[in-house]
């Protein structure tokens, strides 16, 4: 009779599927899970219930771990998000603030309120004209009140002068006595007379020409004629009378006289060529 041995021999535990494993490495398993679902399970230990029990678990903890990388990817860009906006929110803010300073350091104002807009710079105008209320201050002495001044240096008086009062006979030169005195053998020439009835200042005219030829160096003289000289007689012989005469005196002879008052320095101060001659203190005939 043969021995039959009816042990069976033993046999090995099927593997997981490969989907079951791969699940399982790529996505970061247990490890023990792994090492278990690889690890040869007798048949008769482990049945094949327990074996997809094993493979979900594994599965449900790798998509854990994803769905935790996914969290934390999305938290981590909210996180840049928000530090990106916190960043300009600073910019914007350090900016306000900058221009804040430069338009009270600009108007050297107050700063402008919340809800008002700054005042627009007016145009430029040229500067006022300085007035006297813009000049430096006098300086402040500083003498004390109880120093005397000096003393006044005398000063030597002025002199004084006269008022003179000059009339029309203090002007003209001296032109001789009204009644002068002749003698025999003294001759005259007349220049031109003046009749006092002829509603005229005879005697200023006749003393104002007799000054004009002493003053161009010719012997002018102005007398009145009453009726004293003998020898200066009319037609009818009688001595003229009632006139001022401006002659030219005294000559030794007619001729001279004559020739005097028609030279032409005295016909350039007074024209009358007729020049009369006399000889005052003689009668005529």
């Amino acid at each position: 009779m043969t021995h039959v041995d009816d042990r069976k021999g033993p046999t090995r535990a099927k593997r997981p599927t490969g989907r079951a494993n791969a699940r399982a490495l790529n996505h970061g398993g247990d490890s023990r899970v792994a090492a278990r679902a690889g690890r040869a399970v007798p048949t008769k230990d482990v049945a094949g219930s327990q074996l997809e029990s094993e493979a979900d678990r594994a599965e449900r903890l790798a998509a854990g771990k994803r769905s935790a990388g996914r969290g934390a990817g999305h938290s981590g860009r909210k996180k840049s998000k928000r530090s990106t906006a916190a960043v300009g929110a600073a910019i914007i803010a350090i900016a306000a603030v900058v221009a804040t300073s430069a338009f009270i350091l600009t108007n050297g104002g107050s700063a402008p309120q919340s809800g008002s807009n700054p005042p627009l710079p007016g145009p430029a105008t040229s500067a006022p004209p300085k007035t006297k209320s813009d000049a430096a201050p006098a300086a402040v002495s500083t003498v004390k009140a109880d120093r005397k001044p000096p003393a006044a240096k005398p000063t030597a008086p002025k002199p004084t002068v006269a008022k003179t009062t000059t009339t029309r006979a203090s002007a003209t030169p001296n032109t001789g006595p009204a009644t002068p005195v002749f003698r025999r053998g003294q001759w005259i020439a007349v220049l031109d007379s003046y009749p006092t009835d002829a509603g005229m200042d005879a005697e200023q005219i006749a003393k104002e020409l007799a000054g004009k030829l002493i003053a161009a160096g010719i012997p002018g003289r102005a007398m009145f004629l009453n009726g004293q000289y003998p020898g200066i007689a009319n037609s009818s012989l009688e001595p003229e009378t009632g006139q001022w005469v401006v002659y030219l005196s005294a000559l030794s002879n007619a001729q001279a006289a004559l020739n005097l008052c028609q030279a032409p320095k005295t016909q350039a101060i007074h024209s009358n060529i007729a020049c009369p001659t006399y000889e005052p203190a003689a009668k005529p005939g």
